[in-house]
């Protein structure tokens, strides 16, 4: 992925990635009882996911999600050397700036989608304290409509526990994944026009935001089931 424009995948990137994400699965499932459920199957790529996000192990977590390859939005500030660099963008990632509009980062994403590759863009843009989503930014809902590519929200519970924020330990939480509905950004344009309308990206981003309420909390139900058997099962054993 060169600097300015998103670049396809290579051979060996592609299996990299592929390779790194079934380790990652098996570890979620392993370490963390990741239980993923769909509410109805993925569409085919690329379409956006949006999960939330309360620890920085939520990412691993999208490998739970899909086989499909992502690619992802990370903060410039972890891209500290070559060698992070380069393992960073095998793994489907580009920095953006959040202090600032990044109008090299929303090319790439945008060209991600426009090649065909899925794209992660966490709605709430830093990492949240809570179950409640709320003044999420208009990024994935822009996205969306510029390209015309369908968002997938995503709820994810217990990862604000399995490791805490500013806590560099990660702990054997059960997590919960709710993978919700598509939501078609076709459903909130005014007119079949190129230009994006503020009012369109307002009303897109609202539907996300209501709808990542509602998987968040459908989401900590389910943590909270996994956590009853765990504890059910260690008094068995």
């Amino acid at each position: 992925m060169s600097e300015g424009a998103y670049t396809e995948p290579t051979r060996f990137e592609r299996s990299f990635y592929h390779g790194a994400q079934l380790i990652v699965k098996g570890f979620n499932r392993a370490f963390w009882q990741a239980s993923v459920n769909y509410e109805e199957q993925l569409p085919p790529p690329p379409y956006i996911l949006s999960p939330t996000h309360r620890s920085n192990i939520d990412t691993l977590l999208v490998g739970s999600i899909t086989g499909d390859r992502m690619t992802y939005m990370a903060k410039s500030g972890i891209f500290v050397n070559p060698a992070v660099t380069r393992f960073l963008r095998l793994l489907g990632g580009f920095p953006v700036d959040r202090e600032a509009t990044d109008r090299r980062a929303v090319e790439i994403a945008q060209g991600a989608l426009e090649s065909g590759s899925s794209l992660v863009v966490y709605p709430e843009g830093t990492r949240r304290r809570g179950g409640r989503v709320a003044a999420i930014e208009e990024g994935a809902a822009f996205l969306a409509l510029r390209t015309g590519v369908p968002i997938v929200p995503v709820g994810i519970a217990g990862t604000d526990r399995a490791m805490p924020k500013g806590v560099p330990m990660i702990f054997p939480v059960p997590v919960a994944i709710e993978v919700g509905r598509a939501v078609y950004p076709g459903s909130v344009r005014e007119a079949a026009t190129a230009r994006v309308k503020r009012s369109e990206i307002r009303t897109l981003t609202d539907i996300l935001e209501g709808e990542l309420n509602r998987l968040m909390e459908r989401a900590r139900h389910s943590q909270a089931l996994l956590e009853q058997s765990a504890r059910r099962w260690r008094r068995l054993r």
